[in-house]
């Protein structure tokens, strides 16, 4: 493999969208050599200049295809002198990486707690249990792989609540088009569990907590490997896709010393070390914030907007790696927003403005003050153009489809067929346009 001529150790980007697009800015912009690798360096985030990308295919699925082709790049940086530096931006990357530890030690270095706490990470239903045994702020939560009482649970739990997979396999995606449901009474609890057990029998049954999406909040951390605290900080949701239980489209930094210290105490109780977050919701009925979901040993979703503000993360995270001195970071600008352009368009077109949420006037002021993008940055042209050309093309197909459609054209007839068959499914999944929901998600 021919690489450049690297006058210090690289980091190694797995991962070139979103998450991987923040890194590579956030590391390149100071100095540090970036190796970027992925099997589609036609998405947006591999049009970045930040980084040497590398194709390696079948890179999504994980596997040895992957840890080959770092074996490849290992040798040859070994050849220079250098080890790189892996930072993992999605689950099943860090999964791999902390997996096959052992065969990447001779050529790479990185900072993940050892297997066991990192598949708390990857496995909610672990992390859960945890945080019920010992008792972190969680909203009461059951699963259907013990011995249970359905009847039971639904007479006990609080109305609205989840149901979902712990992990959703091949049969649970073809057979569901979301992630999840919600249930507005211990009936709908119950329809929904005769619907959904016989395809998939492990199942979390949680309390919904609720509130609106700007309720949704972060604490971020990075745990040297003595797990000092080598920065904090935090911020919140403003707008989600799907709206309610997506991933942010619009965030901001925001001080929280709650969730700055609530993080770190939770973290290092796992025993975790390096990049960590761990997200909460104020629950409306009591307003107690409660956890939703914790990361670790990877990037997270809109993690750009911790460099704007003044912390950079992943060069603490390489710097830490390499064994040089860092300061704790604390401090960080408030208020800075982060859009992702594609995303933002999306859960406001299909959620705020046709539920009356947002006007356009309230749309575009909600983008006020100061502002860093998933996409757009004037040093780094290439993403954001190829993202606006994607949108183009998705829009210019719409408008070919309804042209077709013109002149009494129905609807498919499974579409038709499903919502006949599986009415109780579409009013429970609370990831689709409200009119075909009962109920409230605040």
């Amino acid at each position: 493999m021919e690489l450049p001529r690297f006058e210090k150790p690289p980091a190694i980007v797995l991962g070139l969208g979103q998450n991987g697009l923040a890194s590579c800015r956030a590391l390149g912009r100071v100095g540090v050599p970036v190796i970027g690798i992925d099997d589609d360096l036609e998405q947006p985030g591999a049009q970045t200049k930040y980084c040497h990308k590398v194709h390696c295919p079948g890179f999504t699925a994980g596997g040895d295809r992957l840890i080959e082709k770092l074996a490849e790049i290992g040798r040859e940086l070994e050849r220079q002198g250098h080890r790189g530096v892996l930072l993992p931006s999605g689950d099943l990357n860090v999964q791999l990486v902390s997996q096959r530890r052992e065969e990447l030690d001779p050529w790479f270095l990185y900072r993940l707690p050892s297997k066991e706490v990192l598949e708390l990470f990857l496995d909610k239903k672990s992390f859960y249990k945890i945080a019920i045994e010992r008792q972190y702020p969680l909203p009461r939560t059951w699963f259907t792989d013990e011995v249970h009482d359905i009847d039971a649970i639904a007479a006990e739990i609080e109305y609205p609540c989840l149901i979902k997979p712990y992990q959703p396999t091949a049969v649970w995606r073809e057979t569901f088009d979301t992630r999840l449901f919600l249930a507005d009474s211990a009936e709908t609890l119950k329809r929904l569990y005769d619907i959904i057990f016989p395809v998939h029998q492990d199942l979390i049954i949680q309390e919904y907590m609720p509130g609106d999406d700007a309720q949704v909040f972060w604490g971020v951390t990075y745990l040297g490997g003595d797990q000092t605290p080598l920065a904090v900080w935090s911020g919140r949701k403003l707008r989600m896709y799907p709206r309610g239980f997506g991933t942010a489209t619009l965030a901001e930094s925001r001080r929280d010393p709650w969730a700055a210290a609530e993080t770190v105490r939770i973290l290092k109780d796992v025993g975790h070390v390096g990049y960590g977050v761990v997200e909460y919701k104020r629950d409306r009925r009591d307003g107690k914030p409660k956890i939703t979901e914790a990361t670790g040993g990877r990037t997270w979703f809109p993690h750009g907007v911790v460099t704007r503000s003044g912390i950079n993360l992943p060069f603490i995270w390489y710097r830490e790696v390499l064994g040089e001195k860092v300061e704790p970071q604390t401090a960080f600008e408030e208020g800075i927003k982060w859009i992702h352009e594609e995303r933002d368009l999306k859960t406001v077109s299909l959620y705020f403005l046709p539920e009356g949420r947002l006007s356009y006037r309230q749309w575009l002021q909600s983008y006020r003050g100061r502002r860093t993008y998933a996409y757009s940055a004037w040093d780094d042209p290439g993403p954001i153009l190829a993202s606006a050309s994607r949108i183009l093309e998705a829009g210019w197909n719409r408008l070919q489809r309804l042209s077709r459609g013109r002149g009494g054209a129905q609807k498919p007839v499974a579409q038709v067929n499903r919502r006949k068959k599986d009415e109780i499914l579409l009013e429970t999944d609370p990831t689709v346009g409200k009119g075909l929901r009962r109920i409230s998600l605040d």
